[in-house]
């Protein structure tokens, strides 16, 4: 066994160095996150009257279906934060995981640095090794981060055991979808593909949980996500889910290593699908190659973002007693208007976030491309940096069109079968395409970095994190008004609740029409990597 590990010592510490940025930001934003809003719930729930009435709130089968199975009681208002938070926050410790396996483990061997590694004088499973040491630092080192942070918070109402139970959770649930991803590597060819696997995955569970949660209990003991929720943070403290996603992971774990020492370099269990014979026309043009290329990953964002809204759609019969009895709710709806309305618009702005994750995705493909080495065989034949650019921008821009409305079109269909009081169609499209022009404006950003800056082309990710912080959580954190206005979605009308301004639009299109003319100009005098 040790000769198959051999190497791995001196892999550990290059794999580290190589993802120490993408790590930091990471469990910094996810800890400050995690303690801005725990530092909140106190003056959100200041009596038991208050957290009582939460617990009504509990009982509808929506917010079953959202947040989980609720408690008994709410006599600690760390029971409340578990709730509302543990749920979301594991998700986002997932994602955190899969990117980070996805990247060590079938990224790194589609671009032929595992077989090169392997040339040299190492087992076959160091590499291997050395990615899950890295994963399992990062998630033991999150969870001390965040234990020690809001236990030295001493927030009324957190126990220092409850609070090292919830960083535990988080800890163990993001083990679970890394050591998931490093599963999922071995069955397809591509990062792009192990990574739609690992999300895929992970909003099956969340699907399944929602399902037994609210009708069928057995189907939430067969999901991770089922199992955080039966923990009873801060009240009873079961550490017995812990243990199912230690086991979990180290089940996973040993057939991830198996198929490692089995399978071949480049290699993927699932079997590719043969391609037509003969390109259409649509294929032999730059954008239609671009979107092929990237079709799955269209496909899974615009099917994940509908389902959301189908989702959200089937509450709003309940929203306005769910919103009446919930003071932490209310803190949301600070707008004109009816409960419905206020909702949909807050939604449109939260959903408009997730629709640019997809298009900076899209774009961001083309330095995905130049650090590949691809470019430059590109640019080796008749095709010049502006076809190219434009044939990145091009899917990106409709995806950032396209989206939007369809989304409307959806949570509108349903509503309209939902609710007698669901606004009317042109009303929710407009709260929908009023968020395009910022949209755009985060994708000229990105052309910028990529013509100017290329290797600072993740800090776009900066914005859309910015963005979810203020839009989720400003008004319950009381965020400045200087902080909020920092966020370019804030700068976009809150249609229908406020008069449309449209000279905010043209302002916010001008920015980002004036940013991907600067950055294409970087991007056609700069050096190509390569």
């Amino acid at each position: 066994m040790r000769k198959h590990i051999k190497g791995t010592g001196i892999l550990f510490p290059i794999l580290m160095r190589q993802h120490r940025l993408r790590l930091l930001l990471w469990l910094s934003g996810l800890v400050l996150v995690s303690c801005s809003v725990a530092y909140a719930y106190p003056d959100l729930y200041p009596d038991q009257a208050s957290r009582e009435a939460y617990s009504m709130t509990m009982e509808n089968p929506a917010m079953i279906a959202m947040l989980g199975i609720g408690y008994d009681h709410y006599q600690k208002i760390g029971s409340l934060f578990a709730l509302e938070m543990l749920l979301f926050s594991a998700i986002a410790v997932a994602i955190m995981n899969i990117l980070l396996m996805s990247k060590l483990t079938r990224d790194d061997e589609e671009n032929g640095i595992l077989e090169l590694v392997q040339s040299r004088s190492v087992g076959r499973l160091s590499y291997l090794t050395a990615s899950f040491m890295v994963m399992l630092s990062a998630n033991v080192l999150f969870v001390i981060l965040l234990a020690t942070a809001m236990g030295f918070m001493q927030i009324d109402g957190f126990g220092f055991s409850g609070v090292v139970l919830y960083s535990s959770l988080l800890g163990s649930f993001g083990l679970l979808f890394g050591t998931m991803t490093a599963f999922f590597a071995h069955f397809s060819v591509t990062s792009r593909g192990t990574s739609i696997l690992g999300f895929g995955a992970l909003f099956f569970f969340y699907i399944l949980r929602a399902v037994g949660d609210v009708e069928a209990a057995f189907l939430s003991w067969i999901s991770p996500l089922g199992w955080l929720s039966r923990a009873y943070v801060f009240v009873d403290n079961n550490i017995f889910p812990i243990g199912l996603l230690l086991v979990s992971s180290l089940g996973l774990g040993i057939i991830a290593f198996i198929l490692q020492a089995k399978r071949d370099i480049g290699d993927g269990l699932l079997p590719e699908r043969a391609g037509s014979v003969r390109a259409s026309a649509f294929l032999k043009t730059k954008v239609g190659l671009v979107i092929r290329l990237q079709k799955t990953m269209i496909f899974i964002w615009t099917i994940g973002i509908l389902l959301l809204h189908i989702v959200f759609a089937l509450i709003l019969g309940d929203l306005e007693a769910f919103f009446l009895e919930n003071e932490a709710m209310q803190a949301f709806l600070t707008g004109e208007g009816n409960v419905m309305e206020q909702f949909i618009v807050l939604l449109m702005a939260i959903m408009t976030l997730f629709i640019t994750a997809p298009v900076i995705i899209s774009f961001l493909r083309l330095r995905g491309e130049e650090k590949s080495n691809r470019t430059e065989l590109v640019f080796s034949r008749a095709v010049s940096r502006m076809q190219l650019l434009r044939a990145y921008l091009v899917p990106a821009i409709l995806i950032a069109i396209l989206l939007p409305i369809l989304q409307a079109f959806a949570l509108w269909s349903v509503g309209t079968v939902i609710s007698e009081d669901m606004m009317p169609l042109g009303d929710v499209m407009g709260a929908s395409v009023v968020y395009i022009p910022a949209v755009l404006l985060v994708l000229g950003l990105a052309v910028l970095l990529i013509g100017w800056l290329p290797r600072a082309t993740s800090l776009v990710w900066l914005f859309l994190v910015y963005g979810f912080i203020v839009i989720y959580l400003g008004d319950i954190l009381e965020l400045p008004d200087w902080v909020i206005n920092l966020s370019v979605y804030e700068h976009v009308p809150v249609y229908p609740s406020e008069e449309l301004s449209y000279a905010s639009l043209l302002i916010l299109s001008g920015i980002g029409v004036l940013l991907i003319f600067i950055g294409a100009w970087g991007y056609k005098r700069r050096d190509i990597e390569g």
